[in-house]
């Protein structure tokens, strides 16, 4: 089996590893930073809710129209012209005085740089690293994330308090130049992945040409029907704080739950990646799906604080059946389209965790957080079972042409 030792040997991989976590981090303290900012001018929760609703929205459109320029343009071009440009964005953002809607506006190119940058360094990964290796770099890189995104949201609060918002700002602009500069220097120049007609191709035929893909290919489908599972479960996030309120634990339970998640899907993440053989995490798919929501129906006995730490945790722990969902999907894609697919992937999750944030938010004004919150529990338990047999009997079957080549 891989180990995280071999992954970390490969030059290419630390470089990306560590432009990721820096500019991860600076662009989760930029996020964390404008939406406090915001509220602290205004003292309107509503203009916070709209600046905050902007971190996710853009992911929907950009996913799906962005994420092709990976497979159209040298993916190491595209990582770094995405990483200058942001940081040129956020540098504008961080000027005094600027109006909100025009702050909001370079917030959405920000944000909307992201798929393609993403997709790109996704589609590398899959050819610096190969088979095994890819599963746990991948695996590194998300717990990576986990740890960023704890790190600039928990930093946001204490830098704008002392430094201020454009502080704030200067430094994500600083973590996207130094990303940039990671990759020029650490990363190597390939191909273009998609050559003659398929790079010309407008948006709609490249986006035409992935869906195509998907239904034409069992296993992808039924892959990337996974994405549901996770949107289920962002009752976890959606709902602590009215949770523990109810529970009479109060709001600052509701970080320590959601800091717990995190710890969780780190360790489970790397538990899964060092310790289960590859084979054994795609038969494993379906169980982690239905263990992922299956503790939150506990949730209607308030069970106490102790009991919703270990249901938090496990939620995480549970959650690391993205990595090899994603890394799935990746592989069982024809090379010159994996950057495509991957934003596709993104574009999907983002709008079942939108609705399922907005669903739940109305549900939980009618009836009590815990109800609401196990009812998901029992969703995510039924919905999960069904794709997990879906995906046993798909996975007991031949692979896609694609799919064996990779591994």
């Amino acid at each position: 089996m891989t180990t995280f030792r071999e992954v970390f040997a490969n030059s290419e991989f630390r470089a990306i590893f560590c432009g990721f976590g820096l500019s991860t981090a600076g662009d989760f303290l930029a996020r964390g930073s404008v939406t406090i900012g915001v509220y602290a001018s205004s003292q309107s929760t509503g203009l916070m809710a709209i600046t905050y609703a902007l971190t996710f929205l853009p992911d929907l459109v950009g996913g799906a129209l962005l994420s092709g320029l990976a497979d159209r343009f040298s993916r190491k071009t595209v990582m770094i012209a995405a990483d200058l440009m942001r940081a040129a964005l956020v540098v504008l953002m961080a000027t005094a005085g600027l109006p909100l809607a025009m702050l909001w506006l370079l917030f959405i190119a920000v944000r909307l740089l992201d798929s393609p940058f993403r997709s790109a360094q996704t589609a590398t990964l899959s050819l610096v690293l190969t088979g095994d290796r890819y599963v746990v770099g991948t695996s590194a890189n998300t717990m990576l994330a986990n740890l960023a995104v704890g790190a600039g949201f928990a930093g946001a609060g204490a830098v704008v308090q002392q430094l201020g918002m454009s502080t704030a700002l200067y430094i994500n602009a600083g973590t996207f130049a130094c990303s940039a500069l990671l990759i020029w220097r650490g990363v190597r120049s390939r191909p273009v992945a998609a050559t003659g007609s398929p790079r010309t191709a407008g948006w709609w035929t490249s986006l035409a040409a992935s869906s195509q893909l998907v239904r034409s290919d069992r296993r992808l489908r039924t892959l990337m029907c996974f994405a549901v599972v996770p949107g289920i479960c962002m009752v976890s996030t959606a709902l602590v704080a009215p949770y523990t309120i109810e529970t009479g634990n109060g709001e600052a339970a509701a970080g320590a739950l959601m800091g717990i998640g995190s710890a969780g899907m780190v360790v489970g993440v790397w538990a899964v990646a060092r310790w289960v053989r590859p084979e054994v995490r795609m038969r494993l798919l379906g169980v982690l799906a239905v263990l992922s929501a299956a503790p939150f129906a506990l949730c209607a006995w308030h069970p106490g604080l102790i009991a919703d730490s270990v249901i938090w945790f496990v939620n995480g722990a549970a959650t690391c059946f993205w990595v090899p969902v994603t890394t799935g999907v990746v592989t069982a894609t024809p090379e010159a389209m994996r950057g495509q697919m991957s934003g596709m992937v993104f574009a999907l999750l983002r709008v079942v965790q939108g609705t399922a944030v907005l669903t739940y938010g109305l549900l939980a004004e009618v009836f009590a957080p815990s109800s609401v919150i196990a009812a998901a529990g029992v969703l995510g338990v039924v919905v999960s079972g069904l794709i997990g047999l879906a995906w046993r009997r798909v996975d007991a079957g031949p692979r896609s042409a694609a799919a064996n080549t990779v591994q």
